[in-house]
């Protein structure tokens, strides 16, 4: 909708559900990381195997990212969110029934099919419902939701996994996902007219046009390893703190809690600095800052120092540093080129997952040591992320200070 008189017309749903929505995408992704070692236990997998119901979820979601804007703008953004919170409730029941790892893998892959739903179209119908100063107010409380959910999944996963079990994880949220499909039904109107026209061929254009940008590629693929490349530590991190290191479930839930400081630090130091230093020297100042983190990582596994403080401190730093570049990166991704912004947020999303699911794979099917796998991925993006912002070019006149909401 791009008339904003169109946009006076539509009730704004609240802001309660469209954090619900929006939550919808990620927060079934961290919940289930404590669970990872006992699921494995029980359906007779390694590591590597049960690690793949992470990798396949972020694949999930990376795929929706490019599939949900073109469907909403033809048949209209609530029937389409209806039908994928409608996907993800069957399929967390099928996962809370799984047999085997391979049910239990497929049902991942719906499940972040469907609940990709609500992340996409949870800004969508914000977007469509809201003038631009109340925009900027909800999204920038989508993003810090989405950031605490982040860190307290984990927290509510260890709980249900050592008072009630794995399996009861997904009935949770096949339950809780009920609940927001019947809130959707009754109080979120339609904020986008449908077309008649799916356009698939100017979506695709757009992207074509986005690929061969190096300036889009370089802020998309910087930030894709500056704040997914940590998927490498979430995918380990049961088996390091837990299993190597003795970790109680619940004990792991409040040290991944923990990482929401370093979090919160980086996104409000990000609010800080915009307007004041160029997004170019924020993001490599970031990528710096992951850098010497993960050398910390080397430095422990190296001189067999690991401890839980000294895995959980350069993470928290490494946290900081993604809450720092990203909404620097974004907001230059997209302002690369004005006239696909919508195209670009979703090439942005579908490439950040992707790099996720990359690492996620990366330490999952490494053979060996998966603490030693971590810490590479997490080098290796610490790298790209440095070198990608650095070949961002420089604002003719010098560095231009890049606006962050």
């Amino acid at each position: 909708m791009n008339d904003p008189a169109a946009v006076t017309l539509v009730r704004a749903p609240s802001l309660f559900i469209l954090v619900c929505i929006t939550l919808s995408g990620t927060f079934p992704l961290h919940v289930f990381v404590p669970a990872l070692p006992l699921a494995a236990s029980e359906l007779r997998a390694s590591s590597a195997g049960i690690g793949l119901t992470i990798t396949l979820y972020v694949i999930g979601l990376s795929i929706g990212q490019l599939i949900y804007g073109p469907l909403s703008d033809r048949y209209g953004r609530r029937p389409v969110l209806l039908a994928g919170l409608s996907l993800f409730a069957v399929a967390s029941l099928a996962a809370a029934f799984a047999p085997s790892l391979r049910s239990l893998e497929f049902a991942r892959i719906a499940q972040a099919l469907g609940g990709c739903s609500g992340l996409v179209l949870g800004r969508a119908i914000a977007r469509d419902s809201s003038g631009s100063t109340t925009l900027i107010r909800r999204l920038a409380t989508l993003s810090i939701a989405m950031a605490v959910a982040t860190a307290i999944a984990p927290v509510i996963g260890a709980q249900f996994v050592e008072h009630f079990g794995w399996r009861a994880i997904f009935l949770a949220l096949s339950i809780a996902n009920v609940l927001v499909l019947v809130s959707v039904w009754l109080l979120v109107p339609e904020t986008h007219t449908a077309s008649r026209d799916l356009a698939t061929g100017r979506y695709a254009r757009s992207y074509l046009r986005l690929l061969r940008s190096p300036v889009f590629l370089a802020h998309a693929l910087g930030g894709a390893s500056a704040t997914t490349g940590i998927y490498a530590f979430l995918s380990a991190s049961p088996f390091i703190l837990e299993t190597r290191l003795g970790l109680s479930a619940q004990a792991f839930g409040f040290a991944y809690f923990s990482l929401v400081v370093g979090l919160a630090s980086g996104q409000t130091t990000a609010k800080r600095l915009a307007g004041k230093v160029s997004a170019r020297a924020a993001l490599i100042a970031a990528s710096v800052i992951m850098g010497a983190a993960s050398l910390s990582l080397v430095a422990s596994w190296y001189f067999d120092t690991l401890s839980v403080i000294s895995v959980m401190a350069p993470m928290i730093v490494m946290f900081f540093a993604t809450g720092l570049s990203s909404p620097f990166a974004i907001s230059s991704a997209l302002d690369v080129e004005p006239t696909v912004v919508g195209a670009a947020a979703g090439l942005y999303g579908c490439l950040q997952m992707g790099y996720g699911a990359l690492c996620t794979a990366a330490v999952g099917l490494a053979p060996g040591n998966p603490t030693l796998s971590m810490i590479i991925a997490l080098a290796v993006s610490s790298a790209i992320s440095w070198a990608s912002f650095k070949a961002v070019p420089r604002r003719p006149g010098g560095a231009e200070p890049q606006s962050v909401a």
